[in-house]
């Protein structure tokens, strides 16, 4: 098995390097309120722009304050049983890794358990799940095959139905954590008011091209300062399915509803990560991250995919973002501003890029400040990355802000398709055999 180099001090910058970051950041925050104030203290005309420019700084300004507040969980020298659940389709050998890894794991065995479960694979994935089973102790790794494909949630669901432990740690097939991963995520836990905690999350193959490498920072920076932001305030709004931890009192009483969520008539078979957290904002629990819980995930490496998996994504936040909307003022009010800011704006960038392009046009208003905002957020982020890291990528986060602003008007296919439970990858057979195979312990499998 082969484990990515876990970041450590080498990936830290000096101190110097880091102050350089920090001094950016706070100059382009102090130039983006500045420009605030002025839209403030001027604003006529079409109120349309300026009020959505405002909304917008404020939100980005609020992402850099309240991550300023950020601290992960205290260590509370807590073991609660845990079972970490591993959803797989056709993931051939990277579930075998992704089982090692689970097992290798620095915490105790004895409240350890491992579910990976076989979502109908058509290729030899089963096979290799048994194998790797097979290298570790009798009874540590269960595995369970649903006979065809039903869906990542069904998937996840049968892991859950297969263990009784306090904690239920998700992590994807194709993902790997860090040895003190799952000990340092459900520390958080000690806190009774704590539904869910999202880890932090690499992508393990960043330096294959350009592309994995601006996913790589936007991962970073996504988790380093918006999630951090959102967990000031209690409510992370998407607990990552790569490498997040949910405590099954919080999940139990939603797992029927969520595993058979429909939306405008149609089965929801995608954006498992973020329906669940969202369902358990709604039931009243907080929602955490916890920076120093580290994984590995690989990412789409050919755009091709990457525009797939960006669809479905976009699909997932397209109707869980106004959901969440509806009754988050009644849960976690103070995060009310910043989900409606959000998701309201998220929803008409598409039309404000558009209309920017067309004033241009049309009526040859210059776009320049438009441009130069995305410019400073884009330069702030990769400030943000630099003052953390110094891997190299830091420039492909003021790269990748860009890179993904051109395409987001993908979010107009993605709500025109939201009925469309395809994953773009695979077709979902929601006909259930009767009873999954379970393989509880490497020497037996029991047929249904």
């Amino acid at each position: 098995m082969t484990t990515p180099p876990l970041p450590g001090n080498r990936a830290r910058p000096g101190r110097l390097a880091s102050l350089g970051a920090f001094v950016g950041v706070t100059v382009i925050c102090l130039v983006i309120g500045w420009h605030v104030g002025i839209k403030v203290a001027f604003l006529r005309g079409d109120p349309f722009t300026p009020t959505y420019t405002i909304a917008v700084s404020g939100y980005v300004l609020s992402r850099f304050l309240l991550a300023a507040f950020y601290r992960p969980p205290r260590d509370a020298a807590i073991t609660p049983t845990v079972a970490i659940i591993v959803p797989a389709f056709n993931e051939g050998e990277a579930v075998a890794r992704t089982i090692d890894s689970c097992m290798a794991l620095d915490y105790p065995r004895e409240r350890l358990e491992l579910v990976v479960v076989n979502d109908g694979s058509s290729d030899d994935t089963w096979d290799h799940m048994l194998r790797a089973a097979a290298r570790h102790p009798v009874g540590s790794v269960q595995c369970v095959d649903l006979g065809s494909n039903q869906g990542k949630r069904a998937a996840m669901a049968a892991g859950i139905r297969a263990t009784s432990a306090e904690i239920l740690v998700f992590v994807d097939s194709d993902s790997m954590p860090g040895p003190d991963a799952v000990r340092k995520l459900v520390q958080g836990f000690a806190d009774p008011k704590v539904g869910a905690i999202s880890g932090l999350t690499y992508a393990r193959n960043a330096e294959t091209n350009t592309l994995t490498r601006m996913q790589a920072a936007r991962y970073y920076v996504s988790f380093q300062l918006l999630k951090s932001a959102e967990s000031v305030l209690g409510a992370v709004t998407c607990c990552s399915g790569c490498f997040a931890a949910y405590r099954r009192a919080a999940v139990e009483p939603l797992l029927d509803a969520w595993e058979n969520q429909r939306f405008l008539g149609t089965q929801c078979t995608y954006g498992d990560d973020r329906a669940l957290t969202n369902r358990v904002i709604k039931a009243g629990w907080v929602t955490r991250y916890d920076s120093r819980a580290e994984a590995w995930t690989d990412v789409p490496d050919a755009y091709r995919k990457f525009f797939r998996q960006q669809l479905r994504w976009k699909k997932s936040w397209s109707r869980e973002g106004p959901l969440l909307l509806s009754h988050i003022w009644r849960t976690r009010t103070r995060a009310l501003p910043s989900v409606a800011v959000q998701t309201c704006a998220g929803l008409l960038s598409p039309i404000v890029i558009f209309l920017t392009i067309a004033r241009a046009v049309v009526e040859g208003h210059s776009p320049l400040i438009y441009f130069l905002g995305l410019y400073l957020v884009s330069m702030a982020y990769a400030f943000v990355y630099r003052m953390l890291r110094k891997d190299g990528l830091w420039l492909y986060a003021f790269i990748g802000t860009f890179f993904y602003i051109t395409f987001s008007p993908q979010l107009l296919w993605a709500i025109a398709r939201i009925r469309d439970g395809k994953w773009g990858t695979r077709s979902v057979d929601r006909r259930r055999p009767p009873y999954p195979r379970i393989k509880p312990t490497p020497r037996t499998v029991q047929d249904g």
